[in-house]
C-alpha cells in the first residue's frame, strides 16, 4: 500500500522543515535491524556506530535494502519529487547513561549539496524518546540562512565529528522533540537547526539516518557519488555507487572506510 504524506503532512515540512511520526518498519523489523548491528558489534569487537556512517547503506545488506524500501520512498517521493537518489547514510547510537550530546547545527553547513532539495529519513530502529536524547529541530529554520560554525569548548562533550556548533544564540525553548516509536521515522531538510541532548536512560538510542537528494542536486567536493533509488536520473551529477555483494564487501571496504557524518 503506498504510504505517500497526506497534502496537509507536505505543508507541515513546507513550513516546519520537518515532519513526524511516520509509519515505516514494523517493530519486528526494526528488531531485526538493530540485532543485526548487535551480531556484528560482538563478532567484530568494533561499535557498529564506527562502521555504518557516510555510506552505510553500503555495509550491510539488511541496510542496502532499506534504503530502497518503498515505505520509506513514498513519503521522500512526497517532499523531493519522484527522482531520488540516496548520497549516504549513517548510524547513530547513543549509550545508556552517557552526558554526550549533539549540539545545535546545520547539516548544510557540512555538505556542500544544492539546491537544498535535500532530506533524512531518521529511522528509530528503538523508540526515541525524551529519556533518551531524542532529536530536538527549530520549527521553520530552514527557511533561514546557512549559518557559520564554530568550534564548540573543548570537554563539552559534544558528539559532533569535528566539534562544531552553530555560531549563533539558539533558543532552546523552541526546540520540538522528534518522539518515535520503534520503526517509525521523521524526515527533516538539510538546512534546518537541530540537536539533541544526552541519553539518560537504561537503553540505547538507535537512529538511522538516511540521505536523500533529488536527481538535480549537485554537490561540492567529497563523495560525489549515490545510487537512484526511484525515478530516473537525467542530470548524472553523481557517479552511482557499486552494489554491496555481501555484507562489508571488501570492494566496498576499500572504497569507502569508515567516513564520518554528522549525528543527530
Amino acid at each position: 500500500m503506498p504510504n505517500h504524506l497526506s497534502s496537509e503532512a507536505v505543508e507541515r515540512y513546507r513550513r516546519d522543515g520537518y515532519v513526524h511520526p511516520i509509519d515505516c518498519l514494523s517493530p519486528p523489523e526494526a528488531k531485526r535491524c538493530r540485532d543485526a548491528l548487535e551480531d556484528y558489534e560482538r563478532r567484530s569487537g568494533q561499535k557498529s556506530t564506527l562502521a555504518i556512517r557516510g555510506k552505510g547503506h553500503l555495509k550491510m545488506q539488511v541496510l542496502y535494502d532499506l534504503v530502497r524500501d518503498p515505505r520509506i520512498l513514498d513519503p521522500v517521493e512526497s517532499v523531493l519529487g519522484p527522482n531520488i537518489l540516496c548520497w549516504g547514510s549513517s548510524l547513530f547510537v547513543k549509550e545508556p547513561n552517557d552526558p554526550a550530546f549533539v549540539a545545535w547545527h546545520q547539516d548544510s553547513f557540512y555538505w556542500g549539496l544544492e539546491p537544498d532539495d535535500v532530506v533524512s529519513a531518521w529511522v528509530a530502529f528503538a523508540p526515541s524518546t525524551i529519556a533518551n536524547g531524542a532529536m530536538q529541530v527549530l520549527p521553520g529554520s530552514h527557511k533561514e540562512r546557512r549559518y557559520p560554525h564554530a568550534k564548540s569548548p573543548e570537554g563539552s562533550g559534544n558528539m559532533i565529528s569535528t566539534h562544531e556548533e552553530i555560531a549563533v544564540e539558539v533558543d532552546e525553548g523552541k526546540g520540538v522533540s522528534l518522539l518515535l516509536g520503534e520503526g517509525q521515522m521523521s524526515l527533516h531538510h538539510v538546512n534546518i537547526v537541530h540537536g539533541s541532548p544526552p541519553n539518560r536512560s537504561d537503553g540505547r538510542r538507535y537512529g538511522y539516518a538516511i540521505r536523500y537528494v533529488a536527481a538535480h542536486v549537485k554537490q561540492r567536493g567529497d563523495m560525489p557519488t549515490a545510487i537512484l533509488v526511484r525515478g530516473r536520473d537525467d542530470y548524472g551529477y553523481f557517479k552511482p555507487d557499486p552494489v554491496p555483494k555481501g555484507d562489508f564487501d571488501p570492494a566496498i571496504m576499500a572504497l569507502y572506510p569508515n567516513l564520518p557524518a554528522t549525528p543527530a
